[in-house]
């Protein structure tokens, strides 16, 4: 059998010399390479064009290789039994991703988006009012391999995630899935989370800018992103303690529509005079809510103007102009509820004549 030349010996040779390495030499690194023979350089100089193909190669198949092991869009809408929505993620229309950003421990993935009309076997009143409806969903793992809770675990819940698109040029605080009549479905399996999200359809905004936001946190948290007043833009902090993930959503800008857009913002952002215009389907909630005592503590605005709450693991943060007019005092609607471990909890305001603003939580049946 031929004797193969050690690697540093053909490195040097390639390295040492001003020429261009022979068609030789790149087989014969190529050929090492591939039998697992190569070692890491001593010296970063020029490489040879075939290693550094073969470099190339190598970190492809990793990519697609750490992927293949989650289940996709349709995947998961027939997970959860929507046989409709399953169908309308592999249409030409959907969006089929598989975009990943490591943060906070966890790997976040983009997995797919789809919108339209009647594309889901469950229906509701969100969808009565605005049939045009997004389906979207991401994937949570750890990043050291441990599995994510179970539903059924006593741990799940423990680290809330909030995911959201967020539209270019508007306040991410106040327009987000809380807000455009949004929910989401999610289980584990194999120890992956995958998280199934539906609101009022985006594509109306296709030639703004959307994004697919992703946190650990109950509702949005403007620590975990920053919104840029002037431009509009929205980036992740690449200082946020938890997790966060930002991506550009492919939206077909030939399916925006800017009068239809505008107008449903402004549907959004008026602020109803009380619960009754609101046609909050949680109204009733309150009136047979209770206050728990040690969750009501005096709140005060950051240099943003933002509050920010915590109780028990639910956090919310956001803006004093969303919870009162100004001048206004008395105590809001309800701003945000949590579930996990079979309880539910809601969250709201008061503010006093002294401008003095209180935060607290309550316990819904």
């Amino acid at each position: 059998m031929k004797q193969v030349e050690p690697l540093d010996t053909l490195l040097r040779q390639a390295l040492s010399s001003t020429v261009e390495p022979s068609d030789e030499l790149n087989q014969k690194l190529m050929s090492q390479y591939k039998e697992g023979t190569m070692v890491k350089p001593r010296y970063k100089k020029r490489l040879s064009v075939a290693l550094i193909a073969a470099a190339i190669t190598l970190a492809t198949s990793i990519t697609a290789l750490a992927a293949s092991h989650l289940l996709n869009s349709r995947q998961v809408a027939e997970h959860l039994g929507d046989q409709l929505l399953a169908k309308a993620f592999t249409e030409e229309h959907a969006v089929k991703a598989n975009e990943s950003i490591v943060s906070g421990g966890y790997t976040l993935t983009f997995l797919g988006i789809v919108s339209g009309k009647g594309l889901s076997d469950f229906g509701g009143s969100a969808s009565e009012i605005h049939p045009d409806r997004t389906y979207a969903v991401v994937s949570i793992e750890k990043q050291d391999g441990s599995k994510m809770p179970d539903t059924k675990d006593d741990k799940y819940g423990e680290t809330p995630f909030f995911v959201s698109p967020l539209i270019k040029g508007q306040k991410p605080w106040l327009v987000n899935i809380a807000s455009m009549n949004g929910g989401y479905s999610e289980f584990v399996k194999d120890g992956v989370m995958y998280r199934l999200i539906e609101l009022d359809g985006i594509e109306k905004f296709a030639d703004r800018g959307v994004y697919l936001a992703v946190s650990t946190s109950q509702f949005y948290d403007v620590n975990a992103f920053r919104y840029d007043e002037k431009t509009g833009e929205i980036s992740r902090n690449p200082e946020y303690s938890g997790g966060n993930a930002l991506f550009n959503l492919p939206l077909d800008v030939k399916k925006a529509n800017h009068d239809q857009a505008e107008q449903y913002l402004q549907t959004l952002l008026q602020k109803p005079a009380d619960e009754s215009e609101a046609g909050d389907a949680a109204a009733e909630d309150w009136k047979t809510a209770v206050v728990i005592p040690e969750s009501v503590k005096t709140v005060t605005p950051d240099k943003n103007g933002m509050i920010n709450y915590e109780y028990a693991g639910s956090k919310i943060s956001v803006s004093v102009e969303v919870l009162f007019k100004e001048g206004e005092t008395g105590v809001t609607n309800m701003v945000g509820i949590s579930e996990g471990n079979g309880e539910r909890i809601g969250i709201r305001f008061s503010r006093d004549a002294a401008g003095i603003i209180t935060g607290m939580a309550l316990k819904l049946k």
